[in-house]
């Protein structure tokens, strides 16, 4: 059994999972994982909803089960992502924090896995000998994060790849941005969690009421998502429900009024897979950019996993593929066209295609793959 420690972008507890939660969920079935959770600043209740517990109430430890435990950090200084200095005294702050903690729990020898791009400093400090990754899933660069500055940013991101042992990307362009600067990556897509599928799910009663058929889309509206494709298409599928499930983070005026258009609100994780069985078809509208041509979507393969066709705008990590039922489209007419097209041609051999990918796609085969690329033994 080795010993893991997550350098963590978000909370355990968010409402939405990504990448830095499901592989450590993985990995803490067979080795100690100590998930490590973004640290808040003094000014964080000012830009987001924070509880003030979090920047206040000091350090905690609490243990998930038996192998996975999560760490809640002091809070740190403000604006560290303008001010580099900033950055790296936090990252050494968090080092001497989790170097004591290391000895607390002893911990020995962990090797470090970062989801932060702010990590150079934070691998040189940590007292290890296990190995430092940094985790690649996003170009942090194109996020409009406040008070931010997007050349301390990068040069924090280059400082950090080069400082690691490994690096890991989920997408191809990633892939290349790593490999210019640290020659040990990796390249490991999303996967999903299967076991969440398994059991027979049945669609919450507000979305047993929408007519059929559903096209959905489930995840963040933030400004990357094009509503206006969304709006254009439903007006050219009028016998079609269109279903945007999540938290609203940008304008959807393109949406109102429309009587074919429903907007829910988020869900919470566990119930992802109730809400996706209501779908008939799943949508990935993103609109053309570095951040999305970047991205590797977490929604195609929980789409795949619900047994849903898939229409997405062209992505370099969405493949066309006509066994599964996946097919890119980039414009309003083009993208109805390629919904009503998949509507009409599904079938059990799709799906049962689609329930193969998803088994050889899984996170606990994610986790797998990255010990193994890490050359860590039991």
């Amino acid at each position: 059994m080795a010993n893991f420690v997550i350098i963590s972008d978000a909370y355990w507890n968010d409402p939405f999972w990504g990448t830095q939660h499901y592989i450590p969920h993985c990995l803490a079935r067979e080795h100690t994982v100590l998930f490590v959770e973004k640290a808040t600043t003094w000014i964080s209740p000012l830009k987001y909803d924070v509880p003030r517990s979090r920047v206040f109430g000091g350090a905690k430890l609490k243990r998930v089960t038996d192998n996975l435990f999560v760490y809640t950090p002091r809070a740190r200084l403000p604006f560290d992502r303008r001010y580099r200095a900033i950055s790296r005294l936090n990252q050494e702050l968090l080092a001497g924090e989790l170097n004591r903690l290391f000895e607390a729990m002893r911990i020995a020898g962990p090797h470090v896995i970062s989801f932060d791009h702010k990590a150079a400093t934070l691998f040189e400090k940590l007292r290890t000998r296990g190995k430092k990754c940094y985790y690649v899933v996003d170009e942090v660069s194109e996020f409009d994060w406040p008070l931010a500055s997007k050349k301390a940013v990068v040069e924090d991101e280059i400082e950090t790849m080069r400082a690691a042992d490994a690096v890991v990307a989920t997408s191809e362009p990633l892939l290349e941005k790593s490999a210019s600067l640290n020659p040990n990556v990796c390249l490991l897509s999303h996967g999903v969690d299967l076991p969440s599928f398994s059991a027979s799910a049945k669609p919450p009663e507000a979305l047993r009421e929408i007519r059929k058929p559903i096209v959905g889309f489930l995840g963040k509206i933030e400004a990357w998502v094009d509503v206006d494709l969304v709006a254009a298409a439903a007006g050219l599928l009028p016998d079609a429900s269109f279903v945007l499930i999540g938290p609203i983070r940008t304008s959807v005026d393109a949406l109102k009024g429309r009587p074919n258009v429903h907007l829910p609100g988020a869900c919470e994780r566990r119930a992802v897979p109730a809400h996706l069985s209501a779908f008939s078809c799943g949508i990935i509208p993103f609109r053309p950019g570095k951040l999305t041509q970047s991205v590797n979507p977490l929604k195609l393969y929980e789409y795949l996993a619900a047994g849903l066709p898939v229409v997405s705008t062209p992505l370099p990590a969405v493949a066309t593929d006509e066994e599964l039922g996946v097919c890119t489209a980039d414009t309003p007419a083009e993208f109805a066209a390629q919904i009503e097209r998949l509507l009409a041609s599904d079938s059990p051999d799709r799906r049962e295609a689609r329930l193969r990918f998803s088994e050889n796609n899984s996170w606990r085969k994610r986790a797998e793959e990255l010990v193994e690329f890490l050359g860590v033994s039991a």
